[in-house]
Parts: structure tokens; sequence; C-alpha cells
């Protein structure tokens, strides 16, 4: 049973200075991201190869039903990596082993519940998400493989990544991960081209991430088992607590981020519903436009998931110096890269749509679309900070409101009154206006907050 911080984790959390710390956790993380974009990215390449727009368009309207994943994951994962953090920083490990163990049970039993209601009520959940005749067949063998057979490793993937990153080994919880995204990748075209007839590049697409998660999870696995004596994390049950608020820190800190992720799942699915009684071409545009914005929301939340257990174990330390300080610098990095990214899209929207899909109006929505919805991701960056910070520091309110106010509240009622202005780019224009208000909203939230929080003696230590 573990006593005490290891070496490693007294470094990050404690000795090294800020900017460094903040460089530790999150360079690993963020190039995990930038690998999980690009097997997405992959899969939508490889897809497109086949230059019929409804293979693509049933990519794009799956996407919520792997975003709700995502959610899960991150209920269990930020809300447990946050817990955990926080009782390390108390020095309260006993505590800290059953939330890890909380988080891994709780997070098995919701997506096995999540799978078989996708197995039983799969034409329903795919006609709402914006399926037709020409996209059902796609949709179906895309859903099935990842989210029925293989829903357990993929959310394990996220999870374990989360819980490990939690105790400060980035670095081996982002080698799982980007393990199976380079698996991922190298599997995309064997299962596409080579194993699978033609016509079943979708299939082929879903069973190769299947198979890489299945990999990445027993990696991690591995990790935890073999670290157990050095580590808080467990997956034997015995450890499993519903005492010492445990499950209610874990959910309520967790909840902002599967809102954020649910609601964007929501957003989607209004997207492709909106652009249902359009042709093939225009939700297959929207989709290449959202996979190639994704590197920039992914590097963003590297950033803030790379962050968030130094933002915990400090607040819970009370070393609130140290923790401003990190914030700010995980600010700077994450606002400063995705406006680079957002003027790269605006310059060559064109180019990067076409190396996707080489259909002439694929190419002329998806141009479009990305230099419209791309002035949003700057703002989107700000956004998720304040969200991090809020739940690293258990300011659910806060933190609950960030998430909600970025998808759903705002972009939805947004997309239903611009399409009536302006005919399916109004649909687009709908993200980066409820973007600015969710922005401005976290600069007067976390300025307060910071304002007031007690500051005292502060840490010996710069740049």
């Amino acid at each position: 049973m573990k006593h005490e911080l290891t070496a490693r984790e007294k470094q990050i959390f404690i000795e090294m200075p800020p900017l460094q710390s903040v460089l530790t956790l999150v360079v690993p993380t963020v190039l995990s991201q930038v690998i999980i974009v690009i097997y997405n990215l992959a899969d939508t390449y490889f897809v497109g190869r086949a230059n019929n727009p409804s293979m693509v368009a049933a990519v794009a309207i799956c996407m919520p039903l792997l975003l709700m994943i995502t959610g899960m994951a991150n209920l269990f994962g930020i809300g447990g990596s946050s817990t955990i953090a926080q009782s390390l920083g108390t020095n309260n490990f006993k505590r800290a082993r059953s939330v890890s163990a909380f988080a891994i049970w709780g997070a098995a039993g919701i997506i096995l519940t999540y799978s078989l209601v996708l197995l039983f009520f799969n034409r329903p959940i795919l006609m709402l998400l914006g399926a037709n005749a020409d996209t059902f067949g796609y949709c179906y063998h895309y859903m099935f493989w990842i989210t029925i057979i293989g829903g357990l490793p993929t959310i394990m993937n996220t999870l374990l990544a989360h819980l490990i990153r939690s105790e400060g080994a980035s670095k081996e919880a982002s080698f799982g991960v980007s393990m199976g995204g380079i698996i991922n990748l190298f599997l995309d075209p064997l299962f596409m081209f080579v194993i699978l007839p033609p016509g079943h590049e979708v299939t082929g697409a879903a069973m190769a991430t299947m198979v890489s998660n299945f990999v990445a999870t027993a990696y991690f696995l591995i990790y935890i088992y073999r670290h157990r004596k050095g580590s808080v994390l467990s997956f034997n049950p015995k450890y499993i607590s519903l005492g010492d608020r445990i499950p209610n820190d874990v959910i309520s800190i967790g909840l902002p981020s599967f809102f954020m992720t649910i609601l964007a799942s929501f957003s989607n699915a209004v997207i492709n519903n909106l652009f249902a009684h359009e042709s093939s071409a225009a939700i297959a545009g929207m989709g290449v436009a959202k996979r190639i914005n994704m590197l920039s929301f992914r590097v963003s939340t590297g950033i803030t998931q790379g962050s968030l257990p130094l933002i915990a174990y400090s607040h819970a330390a009370e070393n609130y110096d140290r923790m401003k300080k990190a914030i700010v610098r995980a600010a700077m990095l994450a606002v400063g890269f995705s406006s680079i990214y957002m003027c790269l899209s605006y310059a060559f929207g064109t180019h990067l749509v076409r190396f996707f899909i080489n259909d002439a109006d694929t190419i002329a929505y998806g141009s479009r679309f990305i230099r419209i919805i791309c002035f949003a991701l700057p703002l989107a960056s700000t956004s998720m900070i304040a969200m991090m910070l809020f739940q690293a520091t258990s300011n659910r309110l806060q933190a609950t409101l960030m998430s909600m106010l970025r998808k759903g509240i705002l972009d939805v009622p947004l997309m239903f009154i611009l399409n009536g202005f302006i005919p399916l780019y109004g649909v687009a224009y709908a993200t980066p206006i409820a973007e600015v208000i969710s922005c401005l909203t976290a600069v007067v939230l976390v300025s307060k907050y910071l304002r007031n929080l007690a500051t005292p003696e502060s840490e010996v230590g710069t740049l």
C-alpha cells in the first residue's frame, strides 16, 4: 500500500518551476491527442478514398455515438483524476485508491449498459441521428464494431489514461493512447483494402479502431498491475468505496466534461438532422470540416487534461501561487496554438478538405464550413481552460455552467434561428457566435475566482 509520494510526483507537483511542470505533463498528453486526431482523420481519409459521400457521411453521423463514450470516459476519468490528485495533495492515499477502483468499475458498468441499448435500439437511434436509406447500412456496421463489440476497450482506453496521468505519469499514459492510435493507422488500410472486400471500407475502419483500443487497454491494465506497489491505482473491486463522498466527488467533478461531450454530441446530431434533407455531400463536407478543426480542439484538450492533476494537487495543498502560475502557462499554450491553427484553417481550408475527399461538391461545402467555424477555435480554448480550473478546484457550478454554455444551450437555438436567415451556412455560424458568449463568461468567472482566492506566502520558484 502506497504511503507517500514518489520522487517523480514530488518533482512534478512540488519542486519543478510551474512552466516546467506544465510542459512535463502537457507535452506527452498533447502528442497523444494529436495521434488521436491523426487516426480519426485516417478513418475519414481512407473511407474517402472510396469516393463515396455516403460512406463519409456515415462516419460523421456516428460521431455522436463515439462522443457519448468519450463523455462517459471523461465523467469517471476526469472526475477520478481530479479527485485522486486532490487526495494526493492531502496525503490521503487510501481514499485515492478507492477513487480509482470506483472510477474503473463505474465506467465498466455504464458502458455495458450503453452497448446493450445500442444493440437493441440501433435503428431508431441511427435514424434520430440523421441516417437515411443511403447511409443506414454503413452507420450500423461502423457503430456495431466500435460501440457494441468494442465499447468496453474504447472507454477504458481513455479512462485509464486519465487515471494514470493523475499520479504525474503523463508519458506512460500518452504512450498507451499513442500506441493505440499508431496501431490503428496501420490496421485501417489492412482491414479496409486487404482483408475485407470492396464496399466494406466503413466496416474495416471500425474493426481497425476496435482492435487498436483492445491493445491499448491491455497495455494500461498491465501497467497498473506492474506498478501496483508504488501507485494508488487499482482495478481490484475490493477497494471500491461508496463512502467518504467518493461517488459524489468523482461524478460531480466529472459531470461538466460529460455534459460538454454529450451536448457536443447533441449539437452534431442537430446539425445532421438539419442537413438531412440536403445532399450527402453537404453532410460529408461538414463532417470533414469538423474533423480538420479537431486537431486544435484535441491540442487544447491535451493541455487542459495534462494540467488538471497539477492544478488539483496545488489547490488541495493550498499552494495557490503555484496553481495560478500553472493556469496562466496552460492558457498561453492553448490559446496561442489555437489562434495559429485558426489562421491556417482559414487560409488553406480548400486544400485541407481536398486532401480527404476528391469530390467537387463535398470540397465546395467543406471549404466554406471550415472558414466559418475556425473562428471559434481560440475562443473554445479559453473556455476549456476555465472549465478545467473549476473542475480541478471542485467549483462544480462554474464548471458545469462553462460546459453547458459551450455546446447545447447556445449553439443549438442559434442553429435553428440562423438557418432560417442563412440556409445551411447559418448552422455553421452558430458555433463561433456561441463560443464568443462562452469565452466572455469564462473570462469574467475566472477573473472573479482568482481575485477572491486567498494567496499565502508565494512559493519560491519562477519560470
